[in-house]
């Protein structure tokens, strides 16, 4: 014989609290860098070409900088490494330059 068992007609009201916020993420996975979330590129065009990724621990982001700030930053501290001096040496030629009278300047 089946068991019939009385309705409850207790009613449930939960109060919505006002410190829950709805919060919506997304599974979709970025499909190119300017898409993540921690960059700060700007327009990505032609102008930004041959530029290079730095990270900007002020900003805490991802950002475009030129091949002459890396070279100007990493000459600070006026100690660049002596095996990229030596590469350089070996690799600039001055007499392709077409500099007859260079000036190297004064080191103290």
């Amino acid at each position: 014989m089946a068991v019939v068992r009385k309705a409850s007609n207790r009613r449930v009201v939960r109060k919505a609290s006002t410190t829950d916020t709805a919060t919506i993420r997304t599974t979709r996975d970025p499909h190119s860098i300017e898409e993540l979330g921690d960059t700060n590129f700007g327009k990505l065009d032609e102008s930004k070409d041959g530029m290079v990724v730095s990270y900007d621990a002020k900003t805490d982001k991802f950002i475009l900088i030129t091949a002459d700030e890396v070279l100007s930053e990493s000459a600070a501290d006026e100690d660049i490494p002596d095996d990229f001096i030596d590469q350089v040496e070996a690799e600039v030629d001055l007499g392709t330059i077409g500099i007859d009278n260079l000036d190297g300047g004064s080191f103290v």
